[in-house]
């Protein structure tokens, strides 16, 4: 009975759950599914990772490519030229770089003209303070003038205190100016006195640091750097008057006629114009103070073309 036993263990009878079938090994059936199952996740993943280096590799070409990473590039590369693919022409990376980022670009130009200002003016040896009491020395010449045609206008002269600008020496160099036939008084329209302050006189000249002037010239916008004529004062900023002005160099005679000249032919109600032609006599009333374009500096209202 004992081997019966045995024998129906092993027989496809004994199986009551699935007659006609053989009785398997359920473990071996388990470890070849779940080789099957690994083969077919590693085959998927190998798929997916080819693809993703196609997409890699298509990618790389147009990021290279992208103008906006050239240009980027270029930026800290200054003086290594750059080439457009398939050419051999070198694109100056400045010109790319220009447009998106115009700061850096002032910056250098700002530093430039910071270095060329003061060898100006050390060649002059002057100092300009930027800004001084707010009171004034009174000039106390009276000087008429040599011309008897015209409207006269009657002017006085103040310096403000601290500047190193006799008053008296100021006020006879600006009527020089102002009695000279190629100035204003050429025209035989106007002639012009300096009083005396505290005498009669339809215009107050001033010469003042800087700052003063930006006081005296507002609501207009000196910025401490230009003059005026605002209402019945004519305001000449003394670092004009002590250091010139690029367009002039060391021109600092011809530069204060032009000046005197400018700002009094405010006074007389002439306006700003421009340069008229390339290598023509600038205008007095162009704003030569600013350059002179493709003019030849000029101070007089009456100067007639060489």
């Amino acid at each position: 009975m004992a081997r019966q036993a045995s024998r129906s263990e092993l027989s496809p009878q004994s199986n009551p759950r699935h007659p006609g079938h053989p009785l398997t090994d359920r473990s071996a059936g388990i470890g070849r599914a779940s080789r099957r199952r690994r083969s077919a996740a590693g085959l998927v993943a190998g798929i997916i990772a080819l693809g993703l280096v196609g997409l890699g590799l298509r990618a790389v070409p147009a990021v290279l490519t992208d103008n906006n990473l050239r240009t980027q590039v270029a930026i800290p590369l200054a003086g290594i030229p750059l080439l457009h693919p398939g050419s051999a022409v070198p694109v100056s990376p400045s010109s790319m770089a220009s447009a998106e980022l115009p700061k850096p670009a002032d910056k250098r130009v700002t530093s430039v003209k910071a270095q060329a200002r003061p060898k100006s003016t050390s060649l002059r040896q002057v100092e300009v303070q930027g800004n001084g009491p707010g009171t004034y020395q009174a000039a106390r010449k009276n000087i008429r003038p040599t011309s008897s045609s015209g409207s006269l206008i009657r002017y006085d002269v103040r310096v403000e205190d601290e500047l190193s600008i006799h008053p008296d020496e100021a006020a006879a160099q600006i009527q020089k100016v102002l009695d000279d036939p190629r100035s204003w008084r050429g025209s035989r329209r106007w002639r012009f006195e300096l009083a005396p302050v505290g005498q009669p006189a339809k215009l107050h000249a001033y010469i003042v640091t800087p700052e003063t002037t930006d006081r005296l010239c507002a609501p207009y916008l000196t910025r401490g750097e230009v003059s005026c004529q605002n209402g019945n004062r004519v305001v000449l900023n003394a670092k004009r008057w002590l250091l010139g002005a690029d367009a002039y160099g060391s021109d600092l005679t011809n530069y204060r006629r032009y000046l005197v000249n400018h700002e009094f032919g405010h006074a007389l109600g002439k306006r700003h114009v421009d340069c008229p032609g390339p290598g023509r006599l600038a205008p007095v009333m162009m704003q030569q103070t600013k350059g002179l374009g493709a003019c030849r500096k000029n101070p007089w209202p009456q100067a007639g073309e060489d």
